[in-house]
Order: C-alpha cells, then structure tokens, then sequence
C-alpha cells in the first residue's frame, strides 16, 4: 500500500467520521423507527453496487487475479463520487481503476465498456415507456429526451471514431514524416488499441454485460419505487431523483431523504471494504 493510497484512505475515514457526525440524530431516528419498506429500499440500492463490482469482475475476466482490487476500487469510491455533481465523482472512480491496472488503456476501455452498458440500458428503458405509452411528468420528459439525444449523440460519435480511425492509421503509416504527422500517428495508434481493448473486455461478455446492467438499474429503479411509496413523494422529487441518479449525483432539495438512505447503504459498503483492506494488511504483516 502506497503513500498515496494511505492518505486517500485517510481522508474517507474522516469523510465517514464527518458525515456520521453530521446525520447522527438522523442515524439515531432511523434506528428508533426502523421501517421495513425503507431498509429494503437501503438494501437494495446497496445491492445495486455490488452487482456493478461483479460487472467491474467480468470485464476483466482476463485478470482474475485484480477482482478484489477492483470491487475495493468501486467500494471505495462510490462515497466520495456520490457527492459531486455531473457525473466528476467518475474522475475519481476512473482515477482509481487506474491505480489498479498496470496499464491506464485497459482501465480505460473497462470504464467505457460500464458506461456504454449503462447508457444502452437506461436508454432501452426510457424508450420502453413512450413505447408501452406510459404516463411520464412533463419534467421528466425533459430528462429523458436530453439523455436519450445525448446518449445516440455519443454512441454514433464512438463507433465513427473508430472506423475512422482504423483508415487514418493506415493513411498515416504511409504519409507521415513530420513532427506534427508522427505525433497525429502515435495519438492515433493509441486510440485504436484503445478501441482493441474494449472489444476484448466485451468479447463473449456483451450478453453478461448487458444482463448485469439492467440488473442494476432495475435494483436502482426498485429502491426509489419503494422510497416513493413509502414517503408519497410527488412527481417532481421523482423527477429531481431520477434526474440526480443519470448524473451520479445524491438529489438535494425536498428528494435529500432519499439521498440520507442511499449515503447509508454507501457508507456500509465503504466501512466493510476498510475493514477487508486493514484485514487483508494485517494478514500480510504477519506472514512477512
């Protein structure tokens, strides 16, 4: 374990410490008035991120030997990552794959490969419900017509860059001499491995891949149900929530409730991985 890692290690600890510090009078009335609705709606929000570290597990069946590595990667960053808007908490998720994967092209092509199954999925739902003519509030229109352009937007971009790419390598092999021209051949040469790296983390596992994504979101999409029709929110918490959960973000405002319950699951899921960290250091002290 490096200096770096230590410190990180650290501050989520005081993270913890401050937000358990912060909520314990909140902490203290869940306890005082357990419900079995919210607890199931904690557990299976919490239940989501486990199966998002068994994806994490199968992308990578080719490096067995990282699945821990990697679950704590998760585990560890989910906390922190659920408090930044706008899907930056995924810098830090990327950050830490990094830290895992000796080389960053195939901590990168994992982490595309989750956000091309997440997008595919959400966007698979959205259009079921216009499809089967679902009621959706006018705020929630707005959300999924924004996601479902940017999500097409995106996917289009991917695979054009990746077919142009594979001619422009060929292109630059053959014209380049210059400076300009090498270093254009050398970001290009990058981007297609990049581009092999993804097939193969998904080769044989588009099916698991897939499967495992509409698991999560359907977990996801169960525990705010429940949280709804335990508290009776209206339409627009709805859409604020779901709105924070496409951003990776804990909803605010009258939807913070909600946010309590989901910081809770992800709180379990941080102490539990501290605890299988410190373990696993100890374990490695006493038989060095």
């Amino acid at each position: 374990m490096n200096r770096t890692l230590r410190i990180y290690l650290l501050l989520l600890a005081a993270l913890v410490l401050l937000w358990a510090g912060r909520h314990w009078s909140d902490l203290g009335d869940m306890a005082r008035g357990a419900d079995l609705l919210l607890l199931s709606a904690t557990a299976l929000y919490g239940l989501s991120h486990l199966f998002r570290m068994l994806r994490l597990v199968l992308l990578t069946l080719d490096q067995r030997d990282k699945a821990f590595a990697l679950s704590a990667a998760h585990a560890l960053t989910a906390f922190p990552s659920s408090f930044l808007p706008f899907k930056i908490g995924e810098i830090l998720r990327l950050a830490a794959l990094f830290h895992v994967f000796d080389f960053r092209r195939k901590a990168g092509a994992v982490w595309l490969a989750e956000r091309f199954g997440d997008v595919v999925v959400i966007a698979l739902f959205i259009l079921g419900l216009y499809l089967f003519d679902v009621r959706v509030p006018a705020a929630m229109r707005t959300v999924f017509f924004f996601f479902v352009l940017a999500s097409l937007f995106g996917l289009l971009a991917m695979f054009a860059v990746a077919k142009t790419f594979v001619y422009l390598n060929r292109h630059l092999v053959l014209v380049s001499h210059s400076r300009h021209g090498l270093w254009l051949l050398r970001v290009s040469h990058a981007l297609r491995q990049l581009e092999l790296d993804i097939y193969r983390s998904v080769e044989g596992r588009l099916t698991g891949l897939l499967l495992l994504s509409v698991l999560i979101w359907s977990l996801e999409i169960a525990a705010l149900s429940l949280f709804l029709n335990r508290l009776g929110a209206a339409e627009t918490d709805f859409s604020a929530m779901f709105a924070a959960g496409l951003l990776a973000s804990l909803p605010g405002g009258g939807a913070g409730a909600f946010g309590q319950y989901q910081s809770l699951a992800l709180v379990a899921l941080t102490l539990l991985f501290l605890a299988a960290l410190s373990l696993a250091a100890r374990m490695r002290l006493t038989r060095s």
